[in-house]
């Protein structure tokens, strides 16, 4: 009997040091953000190209696909992105083959396909893009590394000759600052900027108008915001000099705008 309790007991202390263990591992919320964009190519079916965008954790394990712009009949040019995700677009913005150009933004909040925070450390975003009828050449995948933890992440890669423009960052959800400017409805990033300023609106607008200022009071960039308004819009502010820019976010329904500083730095 005093054998069994002992293996009872034994059992019961590595139980509880597995959970402590568990428990112990950080899986911080935040917010992860990246803006990229596609230099462009004229293949076989001119600026039309497919494109897929998806998270990897540093052992190469598939977390999530963020971005998937393609159709039944292009979607085999997206091998890599296939064999990785097994085709799991949970939470991911789809839509067909892009037929032109443009920036390319997303945003992930730290979860995998379950919904559920994952752990502290290195990972990998992967974009993988096709714009020539071959699916071997006319191709690229590429990654770039960044950390989600506790503090603040800010990555900008140099120009290549295939993307330019290139930002990562991870915000914690504890510290609500640093790399975006941010109110419970509303987040402005990056920030500092290479000129390509997004803005999130993260509930519908009810009508507003975006304000760009310089520090002599200037305004540089207005553009009006239709009501229902929800996602991301974005800003290019590349013509403009370095400095720091006060954003406003003008609602004629309520008496306080919403104001958010932003660094251009290129």
């Amino acid at each position: 009997m005093k054998t069994l309790n002992l293996k009872i007991a034994s059992l019961g202390l590595l139980m509880l040091s597995l959970i402590s263990g568990f428990n112990g591992m950080s899986q911080t919320a935040g917010s992860f953000t990246f803006t990229i964009i596609p230099v462009a190519h004229n293949g076989s079916y001119g600026a039309k190209h497919v494109v897929a965008v998806w998270i990897e954790n540093s052992a190469g394990t598939f977390i999530k696909t963020k971005l998937n712009q393609s159709s039944r009949s292009t979607i085999d040019h997206l091998a890599t992105w296939t064999s990785k995700s097994n085709s799991n677009v949970v939470d991911a913005t789809t839509g067909a083959t892009l037929t032109s150009y443009s920036p390319l933004t997303v945003k992930w909040d730290g979860t995998d396909v379950s919904k559920a925070i994952v752990a502290d450390g290195d990972y990998k975003i992967w974009i993988e893009m096709a714009w020539d009828n071959s699916k071997t050449t006319g191709k690229t995948v590429t990654s770039f590394g960044f950390t989600k933890g506790t503090q603040a992440f800010h990555l900008a890669p140099a120009n290549s000759d295939l993307f330019t423009n290139v930002v990562l960052d991870w915000v914690p959800a504890s510290t609500g600052v640093g790399s975006i400017a941010q109110t419970n409805v509303v987040s402005v990033f990056p920030n500092p900027s290479k000129g390509l300023v997004n803005v999130d609106f993260e509930s519908a607008s009810a009508g507003c108008r975006i304000r760009v200022s310089d520090t002599n009071g200037s305004v540089v960039f207005d553009t009006e915001v239709s009501q229902g308004t929800t996602g991301i819009r974005t800003l290019d502010l590349r013509k403009f000099p370095n400095g720091v820019y006060l954003f406003k976010i003008i609602n004629p329904y309520k008496m306080d705008d919403l104001a958010f500083k932003v660094i251009l730095e290129k």
